[in-house]
């Protein structure tokens, strides 16, 4: 019997930014409503405002304990699909981490992302950026020992990654994980195709970063941040190029073809909801 858990994972500390957490609520709010399946929301803390870096990483034991806590609500509901609203991208890890133990391997992670996120503390202090990393048994040897059924790097597609930072070419080439950077403004759903067919998985799981996209072509991402007074990039960040257009068709189009036993929706950003929501704090009415 098929079951579906819609959870709410609105960890924000992974990337140390509180409009995640806005994001998921939104996700939430506005996602198409279907009285069968089962939701849930994982609570994760407010505070500390601001987080204090443990071996190397900021808010480690807090986001550990994130974690932990969405394991813990996805076995409490045992389901056989997950949808994920996020939150940064550390919320698809118990999600995975589940549904490979549940299709025993046989589960596709399709990670459509401008980033590889198999960084480890060494290399960045935002956990968000090795969440993959954890899933391989790599990345943050704190969050990797909570991973009980690890995924292998033939079960990963990179369908859109930019081109990767030195340092993250030398980790995929360790992990044994192949990709072919983004060149175009488009994903070739095609080539999806034949890496599945290729591999005969029966399930696909797909992680779908907004930032992904190309900042110009949908809003909602970390580069259209209002507070910067230009696109800024970080040392470890690439801006995506697909248009929203070729994004939302091949997800679409992903769902119709195979079964899509798990979606995650992470990096959702919602700039103009936050400012509205500052403008309402400040008038006394409410």
């Amino acid at each position: 019997m098929e079951k579906t858990l819609r959870l709410t994972v609105p960890d924000w500390q992974a990337g140390q930014n509180p409009v995640y957490r806005l994001g998921a609520e939104i996700l939430t709010t506005i996602a198409p409503e279907n009285s069968e399946q089962d939701s849930a929301t994982v609570r994760i803390p407010d505070q500390p405002a601001k987080l204090e870096k443990e071996n190397g990483v900021f808010g480690q034991s807090i986001v550990k304990q994130n974690v932990i806590d969405t394991a813990e609500v996805i076995q409490k509901h045992h389901p056989n699909k997950i949808i994920t609203l996020g939150g940064n991208c550390l919320v698809s890890q118990a999600p995975v981490d589940y549904l490979n133990g549940y299709y025993n391997g046989d589960l596709a992670v399709i990670w459509v992302d401008a980033h590889p996120d198999i960084s480890t503390p060494e290399m960045f202090y935002n956990e968000h950026a090795m969440v993959l990393g954890n899933l391989l048994n790599a990345g943050d040897p704190a969050l990797a020992s909570l991973v009980q059924h690890p995924i292998s790097a033939d079960q990963v597609f990179y369908p859109a990654l930019s081109e990767p930072l030195p340092h993250e070419k030398d980790e995929l080439k360790r992990l044994g994980i192949s990709y072919q950077p983004q060149v175009t403004n488009t994903i070739d759903f095609s080539a999806t195709v034949d890496w599945l067919e290729k591999h005969n998985f029966k399930k696909v799981f797909v992680h779908f970063d907004i930032d992904v996209m190309d900042p110009k072509s949908f809003y909602a991402t970390f580069f259209n941040d209002p507070a910067l007074s230009q696109i800024e990039i970080p040392d470890n960040a690439a801006i995506g190029k697909i248009t929203q257009k070729s994004a939302w068709n091949y997800v679409s189009q992903l769902s119709q073809k195979y079964d899509l036993v798990g979606l995650t929706i992470a990096e959702y950003m919602p700039w103009s909801a936050l400012q509205m929501q500052n403008l309402m704090k400040n008038i006394q009415i409410f």
